[in-house]
């Protein structure tokens, strides 16, 4: 097979897996929300588009898991059947490497793609180009490598999608409460709650069946890659028993190069050693020397920070010293000029007391005199009063003597109308006549 059948065979893998998974998801969406299914409890988990994308999804890993599983009879029967003639246990020529190889290229094309025909076929064919086996055992151990590899590279998508649906999940869950509390108002929380609720179902549904359909991706990944790598170890023990030591080597050719080789290594061992004996002799002496001063040099460095910290404390003892005794003898003077200050303070508190003693004797004589005074005013204020009283009764007698007056004047007017009526004077009131005023003296 060429180098570029396994990029070509994992090609058509991949698209094996969107020719499953693909037609896979939209009969399962088909049949849930438009078909026979609709209306089931499990309906609700298949009601929007992100949760449609998680099932795509799924059925693409799934498809790839199915293709996986649906080559592992084949795989199986290729390593049950015989491949290769049975080997008595003697050496083979490496001539003979084409007749094995074209016993496996008899196989069904079927066997021929297999892992264990692939592995058997590129053994043989480095053998064919190489005529000898002096490097097949690092060939095994590549070969086994790259099966490795391709078998774990065959996985990539798989676990892309396994690592994708989750994140479609989550980026449900969040587009989902987006729209849920999007254009939510007090009066829409009032109204009508089923706008909330459904992008509320929708998020966390979404998140819910991501998370079941990758619980489910991982566990069935996790059983056809086991399948795969027993697949894997049964192709190596196979070719380790059959091939591995099959072939003839020529090993007395190279006897005398290795002894000479061994000899060769022998001598430069023993002058190496002499070498680096005698290499080790100059270094201790060299190294002593240079040791004992830097022990002298650290001695005297030790000494002259002994005596410079020595030093150093004695000139901060003294210079605490001398700040105490100044500290001290500034104190005192500040409490001599405090007690000072305090004697001045009580002459002057004593002066002002006196000074304060007089004039509460002066106020107390001048509220002795205002009281005095004020007896002086309330005698007064009764004489006051008694003049008022006085003064009430001659106004009440001016008041009715001048009633009197005007009675007087009301009668003598009365007299003077009687007389003149008596009198039968028919012009009393006659142009000429005197005019009686009533209500004026006579």
């Amino acid at each position: 097979m060429s180098p570029s059948a396994a990029p070509a065979r994992r090609s058509g893998s991949t698209l094996a897996t969107f020719a499953i998974g693909l037609p896979l998801a939209a009969l399962v969406v088909g049949l849930v929300r438009f078909g026979p299914l609709h209306g089931i409890p499990l309906s609700r988990y298949l009601e929007y588009p992100v949760q449609w994308a998680e099932l795509t999804l799924f059925s693409c890993a799934l498809g790839g898991l199915l293709v996986k599983l649906l080559a592992l009879p084949a795989e199986r029967k290729a390593t049950r059947i015989d491949l290769l003639p049975r080997w008595d246990g003697k050496p083979t020529p490496v001539d003979q490497a084409s007749v094995l190889m074209a016993s496996v290229d008899r196989q069904p094309a079927r066997i021929r793609g297999t892992v264990m025909a692939r592995r058997v076929r590129a053994v043989l064919e480095f053998i064919c180009q190489r005529r000898t086996v002096a490097d097949l055992d690092d060939q095994l151990r590549a070969l086994a490598d790259n099966d490795a590899i391709a078998h774990e590279h065959s996985y990539s998508l798989i676990r892309l999608i396994t690592w994708a649906m989750p994140i479609l999940g989550f980026l449900g869950t969040v587009i989902g409460i987006t729209g849920a509390i999007g254009g939510v108002t007090p009066e829409v929380l009032e109204q009508s709650l089923s706008q909330v609720t459904g992008g509320l179902a929708e998020a966390f549904d979404a998140t819910a069946v991501a998370l079941s359909l990758t619980m489910a991706t991982m566990f069935l990944t996790s059983l056809v890659e086991r399948q795969e790598q027993s697949l894997l170890e049964t192709v190596d023990h196979f070719i380790d028993r059959s091939l591995a030591h099959r072939w003839q080597r020529d090993t007395a050719d190279h006897a005398p190069v290795l002894a000479a080789v061994q000899q060769c290594t022998q001598a430069m061992t023993t002058a190496v050693e002499g070498v680096v004996q005698k290499q080790a002799e100059v270094w201790a002496k060299a190294l002593a020397e240079p040791e004992r001063q830097a022990v002298q040099i650290q001695e005297h460095m030790l000494q002259q920070l002994f005596n410079g910290l020595k030093q150093a404390m004695e000139q901060t003892l003294q210079t605490h010293a001398q700040r105490l005794a100044a500290l001290e003898q500034h104190s005192m003077q500040t409490t001599a000029q405090l007690m000072q200050q305090l004697a001045n303070l009580a002459v002057v508190v004593r002066d002002t007391g006196r000074e304060q003693q007089a004039s509460l004797a002066r106020v107390a004589e001048g509220i002795a005199g205002q009281t005095a005074v004020l007896g002086k005013l309330q005698e007064g204020e009764s004489h006051l009063v008694h003049l008022q009283a006085v003064l009430h009764q001659n106004l009440a007698a001016i008041a009715g003597a001048s009633a009197f007056e005007e009675a007087v004047h009301s009668l003598t007017a009365a007299v003077h109308l009687l007389t003149a009526r008596a009198a039968g004077t028919p012009g009393v009131n006659a142009p000429g006549s005197p005019r009686i005023s009533h209500g004026k003296a006579a």
